[in-house]
Protein backbone atom coordinates (compact mmCIF):
# COMPACT_ATOMS: atom_id res chain seq x y z
CA UNK A 1 0.00 0.00 0.00
CA UNK A 2 2.66 2.39 0.72
CA UNK A 3 4.92 1.34 -2.60
CA UNK A 4 1.62 2.56 -4.01
CA UNK A 5 1.37 5.92 -2.32
CA UNK A 6 5.31 6.88 -3.47
CA UNK A 7 4.43 5.60 -6.92
CA UNK A 8 1.43 7.80 -6.84
CA UNK A 9 3.13 10.40 -5.26
CA UNK A 10 6.05 10.48 -7.65
CA UNK A 11 3.61 10.13 -10.93
CA UNK A 12 1.86 13.33 -9.48
CA UNK A 13 5.17 15.41 -8.99
CA UNK A 14 5.66 14.67 -12.65
CA UNK A 15 2.37 15.50 -14.13
CA UNK A 16 2.38 18.34 -11.97
CA UNK A 17 5.25 19.61 -13.37
CA UNK A 18 4.29 19.38 -16.75
CA UNK A 19 1.03 20.82 -16.35
CA UNK A 20 3.10 23.88 -14.95
CA UNK A 21 5.02 24.29 -18.64
CA UNK A 22 1.55 24.16 -20.56
CA UNK A 23 -0.33 27.03 -18.72
CA UNK A 24 -0.02 30.37 -18.09
CA UNK A 25 1.31 31.68 -14.63
CA UNK A 26 -1.38 34.44 -13.40
CA UNK A 27 0.54 37.49 -13.21
CA UNK A 28 0.96 39.42 -9.86
CA UNK A 29 2.21 43.02 -11.96
CA UNK A 30 5.57 42.14 -12.00
CA UNK A 31 6.83 42.29 -15.10
CA UNK A 32 10.45 40.82 -13.95
CA UNK A 33 8.30 37.61 -12.98
CA UNK A 34 8.06 36.20 -16.31
CA UNK A 35 11.51 36.82 -17.06
CA UNK A 36 12.67 34.99 -13.86
CA UNK A 37 10.69 32.00 -14.89
CA UNK A 38 12.12 32.15 -18.74
CA UNK A 39 15.59 32.26 -16.84
CA UNK A 40 15.24 29.73 -14.24
CA UNK A 41 14.18 27.48 -17.50
CA UNK A 42 16.99 28.05 -19.40
CA UNK A 43 19.20 27.92 -16.47
CA UNK A 44 17.21 24.50 -15.77
CA UNK A 45 17.57 23.11 -19.60
CA UNK A 46 21.54 24.07 -19.50
CA UNK A 47 22.06 22.41 -15.86
CA UNK A 48 20.20 19.22 -17.46
CA UNK A 49 22.33 19.16 -20.19
CA UNK A 50 25.65 19.39 -18.36
CA UNK A 51 24.35 16.73 -16.11
CA UNK A 52 23.35 14.29 -19.07
CA UNK A 53 27.18 15.20 -20.39
CA UNK A 54 28.88 14.94 -17.10
CA UNK A 55 27.20 11.40 -16.56
CA UNK A 56 29.16 10.67 -19.78
CA UNK A 57 32.31 10.82 -18.73
CA UNK A 58 31.12 8.91 -15.26
CA UNK A 59 32.42 5.92 -16.39
CA UNK A 60 36.29 7.60 -17.25
CA UNK A 61 36.70 8.55 -13.99
CA UNK A 62 35.22 5.99 -11.96
CA UNK A 63 36.36 2.87 -13.41
CA UNK A 64 36.13 0.94 -10.15
CA UNK A 65 32.69 1.72 -9.69
CA UNK A 66 31.35 1.13 -13.39
CA UNK A 67 32.35 -2.19 -13.64
CA UNK A 68 30.67 -3.14 -10.08
CA UNK A 69 27.56 -1.86 -11.60
CA UNK A 70 28.27 -3.80 -15.05
CA UNK A 71 28.40 -6.82 -12.22
CA UNK A 72 25.53 -5.74 -10.69
CA UNK A 73 23.08 -5.14 -13.67
CA UNK A 74 24.54 -8.87 -15.37
CA UNK A 75 23.29 -10.39 -12.07
CA UNK A 76 20.23 -8.45 -11.95
CA UNK A 77 19.58 -9.48 -15.86
CA UNK A 78 20.18 -13.10 -15.17
CA UNK A 79 17.87 -13.23 -12.08
CA UNK A 80 15.17 -11.74 -14.48
CA UNK A 81 16.05 -14.21 -16.98
CA UNK A 82 15.64 -17.09 -14.77
CA UNK A 83 12.59 -16.22 -13.21
CA UNK A 84 10.74 -15.54 -16.38
CA UNK A 85 11.82 -19.16 -17.36
CA UNK A 86 10.33 -20.27 -13.95
CA UNK A 87 7.00 -18.91 -14.88
CA UNK A 88 6.80 -19.41 -18.22
CA UNK A 89 7.14 -23.32 -17.38
CA UNK A 90 5.01 -22.81 -15.03
CA UNK A 91 2.27 -21.45 -17.02
CA UNK A 92 3.57 -23.68 -19.68
CA UNK A 93 2.58 -26.80 -17.52
CA UNK A 94 -0.52 -25.31 -16.11
CA UNK A 95 -1.93 -24.62 -19.33
CA UNK A 96 -1.25 -27.86 -21.12
CA UNK A 97 -2.94 -29.61 -18.35
CA UNK A 98 -6.44 -27.39 -18.89
CA UNK A 99 -6.35 -28.38 -22.38
CA UNK A 100 -6.21 -31.68 -22.02
CA UNK A 101 -9.90 -33.11 -22.76
CA UNK A 102 -11.34 -34.84 -19.46
CA UNK A 103 -11.86 -38.27 -21.46
CA UNK A 104 -7.86 -38.29 -22.33
CA UNK A 105 -7.21 -37.76 -19.01
CA UNK A 106 -9.09 -40.27 -17.06
CA UNK A 107 -8.90 -42.99 -19.07
CA UNK A 108 -5.27 -42.92 -20.21
CA UNK A 109 -4.16 -44.95 -18.01
CA UNK A 110 -6.33 -47.85 -18.77
CA UNK A 111 -5.69 -48.29 -21.89
CA UNK A 112 -9.31 -47.12 -23.44
CA UNK A 113 -9.72 -44.99 -26.13
CA UNK A 114 -13.34 -43.81 -25.73
CA UNK A 115 -15.95 -44.81 -23.08
CA UNK A 116 -18.43 -44.62 -25.28
CA UNK A 117 -17.38 -47.88 -27.27
CA UNK A 118 -17.23 -50.13 -24.25
CA UNK A 119 -21.32 -50.19 -24.24
CA UNK A 120 -23.11 -53.77 -23.38
CA UNK A 121 -25.82 -53.86 -25.66
CA UNK A 122 -29.32 -56.20 -24.87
Amino acid sequence: MIRFLIKSAFFLFFIFIIISFFTTKQNNNNPSSSQETDATTRDMIVALKETINDLGMFCERNIEACKIGKSFLESMGERARNGSKIIYEYLDHTLSNKNMKPSQEDHSSTGMKNPKENKMTL
